[in-house]
Parts: structure tokens; C-alpha cells; sequence
């Protein structure tokens, strides 16, 4: 199979960045192992108008503009997931009402903190990178909130629920997908400054992993609302990687 169908349909999917299409289920499954390129395509352009000087000097508006971008290029597709597993986690409810209240279209209280807080966490983490002009660093925030989508996938691939997109997913997490993901959260990577900053990022998403993959399991599923936390938890990791280390003096 050809690269560009399945990276195509991965942008498709992900964003609004790529031609609007219908693509098969083998398409889409294929287009998991490139979902950090299409995450660094989407860091690249949204990141870019920065890069060349857009409202430079005025970092908060940078950050928030960024991020109006990033909501725009995406559909918000991932936020919307990220607010639906908050509230069935918060909500305390277990088997098939945790599931009720996740597929529940109204916003509840812990999906609404969720929401706040992520955004908010967000804007100040990409304010503190673009004012130091970690423009690498905030691109690649994309690249590992993809990768961290994948790596919970493959670790959830046998806990597909329902008929939709998410299990399409899970079934395109095979092993080498899930290397292929990895080589290229790393490549990618190296347009981070300090690489430093890598460490910090990787466990934290890390950590992303293991809890959304063990929520899934308690609750005997996972689907794309899960997989869609992942993401945004992914980005938040990438830019506190970044974060965590900015004040620290450089490496001789």
C-alpha cells in the first residue's frame, strides 16, 4: 500500500487539513502508523505563522491565537473526547453507565473542568514556549499528542467497543505500527530545544498511557472518546517537557 493514501487519510480524519473523503476501513487502520506525521504537519502550519514573525513580541497573543489555530485545524475533534471521558471518569459510574454518561452529548460539571483547565494549561504552556521561541518545541507537541494516541491504542487494541471509528483504530495498532509511531516521536523530536526537554515529555505522556489504557480496562472497552484524551494529553506532555526544563541552564 502506498504511503500517501494512508497519511492522507490520517489528515483527513485528524484535521481538516487533508481532502474530505471517504476511505475504507483498511485505509484508515493503515493510516494509524502515520498519525505523528500528520501530528507534525498540523504543528507545522499552525506554528509557522509565529515562526515568521506574526504578532512577535506579544506572546499571550501568539499562545492564543495558536491555539484558536490548532481548535480550527482539528475540528476540536480531540477536546470533545477529552470533556466526554472526564465526565464519565468523574462521574463514578461503572460498566454500562461510565459508557451512558461518556456517549451523553451534554457537557457535563467534570467535562466542563476538564475543559477549562486543559485549554487553560494549554495557553500557558504554549505563552511560556513562545516567548522563548521554542517554535520546534511547539510543533512537536502535535507530533507526540498523535503518538501518545497510538501507544494507548495498542495497548487498548483488544478492548474495542462498538462498531465505529475507534475500533477501526485499535485494529491498525499492530506492533510494528506501534514502532513505526515511536521512530518517528524520536526523529521528529530532534527539532526540540533543548532535547532535554524530551525526557520529561515522553514520561509524562507515558504516564498518559498507562492511566487512560487502565481506565479502559476497568471499564471493559475503548473507544475513540479515549483515544481522543490521549491526544490532548500527549500535547499538554509535549509542551511541559519543555516547560520543565526552560530554566534550567543549558548543557555544556
Amino acid at each position: 500500500m502506498k504511503i500517501v493514501t494512508p497519511l492522507v487519510a490520517a489528515l483527513s480524519f485528524l484535521s481538516r487539513l487533508g481532502p474530505a473523503r471517504i476511505h475504507d476501513d483498511a485505509t484508515l487502520a493503515a493510516s494509524v502508523k502515520y498519525f505523528p506525521l500528520a501530528g507534525a504537519v498540523i504543528g507545522a502550519l499552525v506554528t509557522a505563522p509565529f515562526y515568521f514573525g506574526l504578532l512577535r513580541g506579544h506572546p499571550w497573543l501568539q499562545a492564543w491565537l495558536l491555539l484558536v489555530l490548532a481548535l480550527w485545524a482539528t475540528r476540536a475533534l480531540h477536546w470533545d473526547g477529552w470533556a466526554d471521558v472526564f465526565d464519565a471518569w468523574g462521574s463514578g459510574a461503572r460498566d454500562e453507565r461510565f459508557w451512558t454518561v461518556m456517549k451523553d452529548s451534554r457537557l457535563g460539571a467534570f467535562g466542563g473542568v476538564a475543559l477549562v483547565m486543559g485549554l487553560a494549561g494549554q495557553l500557558l504552556l504554549l505563552h511560556n514556549a513562545l516567548a522563548a521561541g521554542a517554535f520546534g518545541a511547539v510543533a512537536w507537541a502535535f507530533v507526540l499528542g498523535r503518538g501518545t494516541c497510538v501507544a494507548t491504542a495498542y495497548m487498548g487494541r483488544d478492548l474495542a467497543r462498538g462498531q465505529g471509528l475507534g475500533r477501526t483504530f485499535l485494529a491498525g495498532a499492530s506492533s510494528w505500527a506501534l514502532l513505526l509511531v515511536v521512530l518517528q516521536v524520536f526523529g521528529l523530536g530532534l527539532a526540540v530545544r533543548p532535547e532535554i526537554a524530551l525526557a520529561p515529555a515522553l514520561a509524562v505522556a507515558f504516564l498518559g498511557v498507562v492511566e487512560l489504557s487502565a481506565l479502559a480496562r476497568r471499564m471493559g472497552g475503548m473507544n475513540g472518546d479515549i483515544l481522543g484524551a490521549a491526544v490532548i494529553w500527549g500535547e499538554l506532555a509535549g509542551l511541559m517537557g519543555y516547560t520543565a526544563v526552560s530554566g534550567l541552564p543549558p548543557l555544556p
